[in-house]
């Protein structure tokens, strides 16, 4: 037996009045909001039915898209073993790619609040503003930033380095390190250099990584002035200038909002995946981020307005390595060394066949980083220089005593004469003339 709802029993009641001729077809029609041939076919079910033939014939009857109970058993099994605490977006994602269980938020979200599941995201209103428009094509505009935050869960404050296609939201490179640092942000170029390619803009924002405050301009060395700089840059905004990769400073973190908005996702999502996988140190960290860039683009990324990329080429990986290491800039004195971080060091001859043209006085540019040691680029020429190893300077062993000398106490101190002008002119006043006496003589 079925029970009726209020709809129901207010359809049945009009149409046994219908059939007693209590109202017309009309009036039955604006009772019901329904047209008049509508009622004419109900009337015409009821006349050889019965009243209750006006109700819907699947009433009670188990919808054949409904969720196996047992189905939702297990549904609700794996949410509250495998992923409590995820947003019901994410849940969604996670059963699909982990567990083949194709479902909506929107089911899934009533699944888990029947169950008495509330969703741990906070909803909050959408601000208004004017946002820019994506770039066309990808690979045009890149913005680049790093979050802190305790990403491993140990209480730890980490900072995670990311790089965001501006036109199509695609995660191109994530590095976590222990401080935002040059090293992080070379490994962002490192990894886009060997998948995608180099960017031709990139959106940034005011650290002295990119920009020095100008402000506090920075002084040229001599060194550097005889090598013909004009201006002071950081190291990385070096490199992308060989690279011929633009700089954008943004001005506020509004400006540069898809990377700002990634991190609110990722301390989300990543947080819970690096638990969920037993993550707990920086090298399991970085070989998980590839693997998650894959999934997040698969879920997030959108079709760009122009479908051909414009990413700069691809370098060499040494080429790469040397660009994007420290240069620093010294002058040969007249044996055709230098010095580097306290050694001292001395130009080859030559390199192989090729007779190295240096001169004293002449400047070189040294190469230094974790992936090509110390180079020397000179007119073109990368080579490795020769280090001059340190003198060892003879030292007498502290048991040891000179012979010929004599012990300190042995020693009798100089006695100054009496008329030395240290000592006090009125002491020993007997030893010294008589001021009168030569005053008449």
């Amino acid at each position: 037996m079925y029970t009726v709802n209020d709809n129901q029993l207010l359809r049945i009641q009009v149409m046994d009045a219908l059939l007693n001729s209590h109202v017309t077809n009309a009036s039955a029609a604006r009772r019901l909001n329904l047209s008049v041939r509508q009622v004419q076919r109900l009337k015409k079910e009821a006349a050889l039915n019965g009243a209750t033939a006006v109700l819907h014939k699947n009433r009670g009857r188990r919808p054949h898209n409904a969720l196996d109970p047992v189905l939702v058993d297990h549904i609700l099994s794996l949410y509250r073993k495998h992923l409590p605490g995820y947003n019901f977006s994410h849940a969604a994602d996670i059963l699909k790619e982990e567990h083949g269980l194709q479902l909506s938020v929107s089911t899934l979200s009533r699944i888990l609040k029947s169950a008495g599941v509330a969703s741990p995201g906070n909803r909050r209103k959408p601000r208004k503003h004017r946002s820019r428009p994506r770039r066309r094509h990808e690979g045009e505009l890149v913005q680049m930033d790093a979050s802190p935050f305790d990403w491993l869960g140990n209480g730890q404050i980490l900072h995670l380095h990311g790089a965001v296609d501006d036109a199509t939201g695609k995660i191109l490179a994530l590095y976590l390190d222990c401080e935002e640092t040059l090293n992080g942000y070379c490994d962002l170029m490192r990894q886009m250099n060997r998948s995608v390619g180099l960017p031709r803009e990139l959106y940034t924002d005011g650290r002295t990584v990119f920009v020095y405050n100008p402000k506090h301009k920075k002084k040229l060395s001599l060194d550097e002035e005889l090598a013909g700089l004009t201006e002071k840059k950081p190291q990385f905004a070096r490199a992308l200038d060989q690279i011929g990769c633009s700089l954008i400073i943004a001005r506020s973190p509004q400006a540069k909002g898809r990377v700002e908005k990634l991190w609110r996702t990722l301390q989300d999502r990543l947080v819970k995946d690096l638990r969920r996988y037993g993550v707990t140190t920086l090298e399991q960290a970085n070989l998980f981020l590839l693997k998650f860039i894959a999934r997040y683009n698969r879920r997030f990324a959108v079709m760009p307005a122009a479908p051909d990329s414009v990413f700069l080429p691809s370098l060499d990986s040494r080429d790469f390595e040397l660009i994007f290491a420290r240069h620093d800039f010294r002058k040969l004195d007249h044996a055709l060394s230098f010095s580097f971080q306290n050694r001292k060091f001395v130009l080859p001859a030559a390199i192989g066949k090729t007779k190295i043209p240096a001169s004293p006085h002449d400047v070189i540019t040294v190469i230094s980083g974790r992936n090509v040691g110390i180079q020397v680029l000179f007119q073109r020429l990368v080579f490795s220089p020769i280090e001059i190893p340190a003198a060892h300077k003879s030292s007498i062993a502290p048991s040891a005593k000179p012979l010929n000398t004599l012990p300190a106490s042995a020693k009798k101190p100089p006695t100054p004469s009496p008329f030395h002008p240290w000592r006090n002119p009125f002491r020993n006043r007997s030893n010294l003339p008589d001021a009168t006496e030569s005053l008449t003589n």
